[in-house]
């Protein structure tokens, strides 16, 4: 007896792939351009905090018990003599010995270097047209706006340690919230932020066996616009977005003074 075995065929389908492709592509447009929008955003992050590692790097060089008398006395060499000569400009930052001003200077002065990838306004123009001298913009943003935090700590070894914060409140610019650049920019006066450590939560970093030393916080609260503005990363993700990027520094010069023995 023969056996016959008959082959079924199934209809070949068509338009499969397209439908398929039509559903995911959204989906893989979605990915692709958040992750797009989130590198450019973590790009400036690391470029900004470079800017602010390196100014603490120039800044723990700065004498700061010199400059913490200016401070206490209120009369910087940069206010209004000539009209022109107000902080931020560059001819202030090149006379001030105001230690926290030069700090913020130099914030800025690194800022500088990394325009137009970061956003600053420009203070000083070559004979070109290039911009030489740009600042952060204490007004950028909407209801958080950028500013420079500066705080210095005076750290006395104990258990625990004991930390002097300064400048303190009674300057009219310190105390826990640290010092404002944006509140000290002539013309603006206004506090944008606060620093994010309070005197106890530095306290708890260091160790009672530790040496006597001096420390400085510098902070910087940067506005990242983004760059694609697509309105399924807009929905869920504010714009601007408020960078905030910090680092500590020893400061020799500010060092608790020891007590000299009678």
């Amino acid at each position: 007896m023969k056996l016959h075995f008959f082959k079924r065929t199934w209809p070949k389908p068509k338009g499969q792939s397209l439908v398929e492709m039509t559903f995911l592509l959204p989906i893989l447009l979605v990915l692709l351009s958040g992750l797009i929008e989130f590198g450019f955003m973590l790009n400036e992050y690391l470029s900004i905090q470079d800017a602010v590692r390196n100014a603490a790097r120039f800044a723990s060089d700065s004498d700061y018990a010199a400059a913490e008398t200016v401070d206490a006395s209120g009369d910087l060499p940069c206010d209004g003599l000539p009209s022109n000569d107000v902080f931020p400009q560059q001819m202030c930052c090149n006379r001030t010995t105001d230690f926290y001003r030069q700090t913020a200077c130099l914030v800025n002065q690194e800022l500088s270097l990394l325009a137009p990838e970061v956003k600053t306004t420009c203070l000083q123009t070559d004979a070109t047209g290039d911009c030489i001298y740009g600042v952060i913009d204490p007004n950028d943003g909407d209801t958080s706006k950028n500013d420079i935090i500066l705080s210095v700590f005076s750290v006395e070894q104990g258990t625990p340690p004991i930390l002097l914060r300064f400048p303190p409140a009674s300057s009219g610019n310190g105390g826990e919230d640290g010092w404002s650049y944006a509140l000290a920019y002539s013309g603006y006066n206004t506090r944008n932020q606060s620093s994010k450590f309070s005197t106890t939560e530095v306290r708890d970093r260091f160790s009672g066996s530790a040496p006597s030393t001096g420390v400085l916080l510098l902070e910087l609260f940067y506005n990242y616009a983004q760059k694609l503005k697509l309105p399924w990363i807009t929905a869920f993700v504010p714009d601007p977005v408020t960078l905030h990027v910090y680092t500590f520094m020893p400061l020799v010069s500010a060092e608790p003074t020891p007590t000299p023995i009678p």
